[in-house]
């Protein structure tokens, strides 16, 4: 099973976001031809549902993908006012 934790500012956050987060995976590429598949947040629900499960934490519904790993991962958020977003702390995978 994946380790999520959400800190107490995430999930007060999230909940007036709309309550749901999407834990994936994104493919960043490097300058060099390299790439690496890196842990992001979105303050959504997944497009399409095919290829998450789901888990409550906290009264936030966390949609997790296929594929993300055993984890441990940390969600915060960060930044000021409008401008905050959120943060993840954990491994890379593979894509």
């Amino acid at each position: 099973m994946t380790a999520i934790t959400l800190t107490e500012a995430a999930r007060e956050w999230l909940a007036g976001q709309g309550g749901e987060v999407v834990l994936r995976l994104s493919t960043r590429h490097g300058c060099c031809g390299g790439q690496a598949a890196v842990p992001v947040a979105e303050p959504r629900a997944p497009r399409i549902a095919d290829g998450y499960s789901e888990r409550d934490i906290g009264g936030i519904r966390v949609h997790l993908a296929d594929g993300l790993g055993p984890g441990p991962y940390r969600i915060d958020v960060e930044g000021l006012f409008r401008w905050r977003r959120l943060v993840v702390e954990g491994a890379m995978g593979r894509r």
